[in-house]
């Protein structure tokens, strides 16, 4: 659950230079902070101790004392490089408790500890496993299909795109279809609303056929949530209590918001970083995404039920049959890539077969992983993401070198040849966008923003240059390369001799890569709108300092009553649209600096102004250059006013493809 302040608003700031520093977004998968640097990554890496992917190491005994000392050299110093207050591990093997334990603080400001007993973390989108669990509760119970039409389950409407209904298994599977959607997604210290109004009034178009695309959603998770309410009769909460909660004695867990009050105090406080104020409860408006607290001891009791098949003790949540089935049945969209099974995300590494989920709020981030053959799991959480993303790094740098310190294997995939590497690298060069998108909002945006960009380099290999660190890869296998000195893989789907799709193995299960098509597939859309933006500048900036020459001159304008109205509407426009651009980035602000609620009216705003600057820009400098033909001004003038009708006509183009025009609140 990353903050999709995160992934998408913050990538559009930052993509427009407005901010230097980006995080990623509410409910969404493990990945490293985006804009992030190399410096922080390497000093995360250093601190824990982490090998070169491919090093040739002798696998460590997995025992308490080796673990435990490990941890001990690693953590404290990490989460002093990280400016990061505080964290939780827990390790579980052969059905028992290896090791739990809490560094740092939970609430720094009044120096009590972590406890892995008793302080609750908040693992966000980790919290989708139960939501899993419970499902296929319910799929052995006969009350749900996993291929069922799931209208058929629900007092509302879902659309059905181009004949392809949704199921319960493009859900569970992340290829839902939805758009991406935020509004409303996380408030602070207030109670959640009701699961149903929430789905109702914030339903997301699909953007694509399900079961064709991966689109990690969060709004298709509480979607499932709330189908098990349905079937089942008993509120979410109540339900996930009944039937996950107590049998595994997770009595320190609760999805509810605001906390039980016996719970309430033992929360620990979320911060951005070491030094910094502590911030309030994040109430997550759709629950079954993300809302769960709970301890590392309670997380421990989860993972050594799914490692055991669906049993902790005499309590048993899943048939064996049935856990089996939700670890075991991946979908994989390309072939030589991680896939996701019913749920858990796959993240094989080192050989071991890996499932897992991780999740992050605002300030919480938490990684689960369960080595399914080795019968280890790996929880970690901290409590801020830390100084440029450290914080939130932390756990995957971390996974990566329990990995390679417990499981390890030489990875060193010989390269094909240069040849080779050097045409396929220059086919997957250029510009993509996620399909993690909004198609028909103004998130859209954030796709001419923040694009993806393939770099094809001359040795043959490729860097991809993300909302994540640089990553640069090497071929291997013909469209399918691997990460230099990292554990990722990288592979194309082609088409008729052209490359349409890529996506990594540590996050194709939520989103591949697509080409954009048109300017924006070369890259020059970014730069044909700071061109136009040039010009509208030049445009208003001539206004007043031709006025301020006329007049010391003397000279005052010679032009008709018609020319004089038309000119200054056209000069105003400039204003008006450069007002535009600025209310857009004031709104971009707002929703990072606050909580997604109350901005309708800085919204409409915005887009009241938009359709101003662009649409009566457009407008005005089309009626300046016919009044101008008209009365036979000079060449000069003419050319200078068709240069301004392009400019505005070109962004009138672009803000009603980005949804700037629209008066929609949805987003």
């Amino acid at each position: 659950m990353h903050s999709l302040r995160h992934i998408v608003v913050c990538a559009a700031l930052a993509g427009a230079g407005v901010l230097g520093h980006a995080a990623d977004a509410p409910l969404s998968p493990v990945a490293p902070k985006p804009g992030a640097t190399e410096a922080p990554k390497a000093a995360v890496a250093a601190s824990t101790g982490q090998l070169p992917a491919g090093t040739i190491t002798t696998a460590q005994a997995l025992t308490r004392e080796d673990l435990e000392s490990w941890l001990d050299g690693l953590i404290p110093s990490a989460l002093v490089t990280a400016r990061t207050p505080g964290a939780v591990v827990s390790i579980v093997k052969d059905g028992q408790v290896l090791l739990e334990k809490g560094y740092g603080w939970a609430d720094a400001e009044k120096h009590i500890p972590v406890d892995p007993k008793s302080t609750l973390f908040r693992p966000g989108s980790t919290s989708k496993l139960f939501t899993w669990t419970a499902v296929m509760q319910q799929v052995e119970l006969g009350k749900l299909d996993l291929d069922t039409d799931v209208n058929q389950y629900l007092d509302f409407k879902v659309p059905v795109r181009n004949g392809h209904p949704l199921t319960l298994r493009h859900i569970m599977t992340q290829t839902s279809g939805f758009e991406e959607v935020i509004k409303d997604l996380v408030a602070f210290d207030t109670a959640s609303p009701p699961l149903r109004d929430v789905l109702v009034s914030n339903m997301p178009p699909l953007r694509a056929d399900p079961g064709t695309t991966a689109g990690y959603s969060n709004y298709a998770t509480a979607l499932a949530g709330y189908i098990v309410q349905r079937v089942s009769g008993e509120p979410y909460e109540d339900y996930i209590e009944h039937h996950i909660f107590q049998p595994l004695g997770m009595a320190h867990s609760s999805f509810r918001q605001p906390l039980p009050a016996a719970l309430a105090p033992l929360m620990a406080q979320g911060y951005m970083e070491t030094g910094q104020p502590g911030h309030g409860f994040e109430v997550v408006n759709l629950p079954p995404a993300g809302s769960l607290s709970s301890t590392a001891d309670d997380m421990s009791r989860f993972m050594i039920a799914h490692l055991q098949d669906g049993t902790l003790g005499d309590a048993r949540i899943l048939q064996a049959a049935t856990a089996q089935k939700m670890h075991t049945t991946p979908t994989r969209l390309f072939p030589d890539l991680n896939g996701i099974a019913l749920g858990f995300y796959q993240q094989d590494i080192n050989g071991h077969r890996v499932i897992a989920h991780g999740g992050d709020l605002n300030y919480f981030h938490s990684d689960l992983a369960l080595f399914i053959d080795d019968h280890v799991g790996l929880f970690i959480s901290v409590n801020a993401p830390g100084k440029e993303g450290m914080g939130e790094m932390l756990r995957v740098r971390l996974f990566n070198s329990f990995a390679d310190r417990y499981f390890p294997k030489p990875e060193t995939p010989a390269p094909i040849d240069k040849a080779t590497r050097q045409a396929h690298a220059a086919m997957i060069a250029g510009t993509w966008v996620n399909t993690r998108r909004a198609d028909s909002t103004f998130l859209k945006l954030v796709d001419l923003l923040s694009p993806t960009h393939v770099t094809a380099n001359p040795d043959g290999s490729i860097t991809s240059k993300t909302l994540l660190d640089p990553q640069t890869f090497v071929e291997t296998a013909p469209f399918l390369w691997s990460e230099v000195d990292g554990h990722d893989k990288l592979q194309a789907r082609v088409q008729d001799g052209k490359v349409v799709a890529w996506a990594t193995d540590s996050l194709a299960f939520a989103w591949s890569y697509q080409s954009p098509g048109g300017l924006a597939a070369a890259g020059l859309q970014q730069a044909a709108c700071g061109l136009a933006l040039f010009i509208v500048v030049l445009a208003a900036a001539t206004w007043p300092i031709a006025a301020v020459v006329r007049r010391r001159l003397k000279t005052p304008r010679a032009e008709s009553p018609a020319l004089r109205l038309a000119r200054r509407l056209a000069d105003a426009s400039a204003f008006a649209l450069l007002a535009a651009v600025v209310a857009w980035v004031a709104f971009f602000a707002a929703v990072i600096s606050t909580t997604f609620t109350g901005l309708d009216p800085l919204l409409h705003l915005a887009q009241v102004i938009a359709i101003l600057g662009f649409a009566g820009g457009t407008l005005a400098n089309v009626w300046l250059l016919v009044v101008q033909l008209r009365e036979h001004k000079r060449a000069g003038t003419l050319a200078w006013t068709a240069v301004r009708v392009i400019a505005f006509a070109y962004l009138l183009a672009v803000a009603f493809g980005y949804n700037l025009l629209s008066l929609s609140g949805h987003y």
